[in-house]
């Protein structure tokens, strides 16, 4: 009588530790899912790596570790995680291609090709047109000869420069203290990021200097642009909800443009204006404007959106900037179309994370078009050399569209330099 007792404690115990543990490790997935839909993916995939100790090989949880590993620009961790996905029968065709990015980050070419190859006969239009530009892969490097690319020198350091333009022959680029991840959205409004200043001796000789201070210590969160008679900066800035003065049981952070009048520099107060288009719902950030100083492209996931952050365009009139108006699907996919860029010929320049290409962030460019039913022509990847596995972006082109600067991490994928390009015509 007292085994029989002694074995239903057991095995009331049993079960009653199993279920804690199982009600544990079911809170933990919750936790890390709560901090992935929170963008915090740096601890995200903490918790999940503690949950694939106790259910190694678990399909959600590899593929959430390795977006996570991804989202952090990390492609040597998240390789580790993304051949066990697409090994299991809940793998879909948007995991073979995050698995083929993966491949083509970690230069594993031969073994992404195979995977394009597959998703060439996907029904899905944009998975579909990774696999055809691989059944002709050497499209992307038909004019790689005449695309010379070399490292500015006196400008880059170990932390990340990035973005950079060419005003009145001074060059001014982005830095980030923190060496924050390359994210489209932001998780906070701390300023880490600064405007750099560079005098140029010749094209690839920079002389770093302090062209403006007040202008080295705005806080900004990402690229910036002149307005063509330099009487006005256009500027990203990350703001929390507080600052934006909307009431939220959560505090949440948006990028969002802002003007200062260049005039006011120097004052106690300079005067700083927010973009007239600004919504606290959404982002808006990356502007530039052409030459004549009549169109300002930006980047927004508002409403209109293809998919992600799309690029989207205003017109000057006798009231101001006119409505935003997406450039199209000519250039816009349902990934990020980012760092936008007009050159004097309206031909417009941006990188795309969805766009296919090489690897990583890809700069592309897009011709103007002749039709008056849409701004742009279908947009061409800029091919190699200026395009590498890893991420290129940020791209300001000089007088005549045929020489420039960009930048790219593609020296040790995790620190982003400035680069001088020319291409022979």
């Amino acid at each position: 009588m007292f085994r029989q007792f002694l074995f239903f404690i057991c095995l009331f115990l049993a079960l009653y530790v199993n279920g804690f543990s199982q009600e544990a490790l079911n809170g933990t997935l919750l936790r890390a899912d709560k901090l992935f839909i929170n963008r915090n993916y740096e601890e995200a995939v903490e918790v999940y790596l503690k949950y694939l100790e106790k259910f190694p090989r678990d399909y959600y949880a590899e593929r959430q570790t390795a977006l996570c590993y991804n989202k952090l620009n990390k492609p040597d961790d998240a390789i580790d995680h993304w051949p066990i996905v697409v090994e299991s029968s809940d793998a879909t065709e948007k995991d073979y291609l995050e698995y083929g990015k993966s491949l083509l980050a970690n230069n594993r070419i031969p073994e992404a090709k195979k995977i394009f190859m597959v998703l060439s006969r996907s029904t899905d239009k944009s998975l579909a047109a990774w696999g055809k530009a691989y059944l002709n892969p050497a499209a992307l490097y038909i004019d790689s000869a005449s695309v010379k690319i070399t490292e500015v020198k006196g400008l880059n350091t170990e932390l990340p420069e990035f973005c950079p333009i060419v005003f009145k022959d001074r060059l001014y680029y982005i830095t980030d203290m923190a060496r924050s991840p390359r994210m489209f959205y932001t998780l906070t409004d701390e300023q880490t990021q600064r405007i750099g200043g560079a005098l140029r001796k010749d094209t690839l000789n920079l002389f770093p200097s302090i062209l403006n201070e007040k202008l080295h210590l705005l806080p900004v969160s990402g690229p910036f642009c002149f307005s063509p008679d330099g009487a006005t900066l256009y500027f990203t800035r990350a703001m929390s909800s507080k600052e934006m003065k909307v009431k939220s049981e959560t505090v949440f952070y948006k990028f969002q443009i802002y003007t200062l009048t260049m005039s006011t520099i120097n004052n106690l107060e300079p005067e700083i204006k927010k973009f007239r288009y600004n919504l606290p719902e959404y982002d808006f950030m990356h502007p530039s404007i052409s030459k004549d100083g009549k169109r300002l492209f930006f980047v927004s996931d508002m409403k209109g959106s293809s998919g992600g952050k799309d690029i989207f365009m205003c017109e000057w009139t006798s009231n101001g900037w006119g409505p935003p108006r997406n450039v199209g699907s000519e250039v816009n996919s349902a990934g990020n179309e980012v760092y936008p860029q007009i050159c004097e010929d309206n031909t417009l320049y941006f990188s795309s994370d969805h766009i296919p290409g090489l690897g990583g962030l890809d700069i592309f460019y897009a011709p103007p078009s002749s039709s008056k039913e849409k701004l742009f022509e279908a947009a061409e990847n800029a091919g190699a050399n200026l395009n590498s596995r890893f991420d290129d972006f940020g791209i300001f082109l000089l007088q005549g569209d045929n020489k420039g600067y960009f930048s790219s991490n593609r020296k040790n994928n995790t620190d982003d330099d400035v680069y001088y390009f020319y291409r022979k015509r």
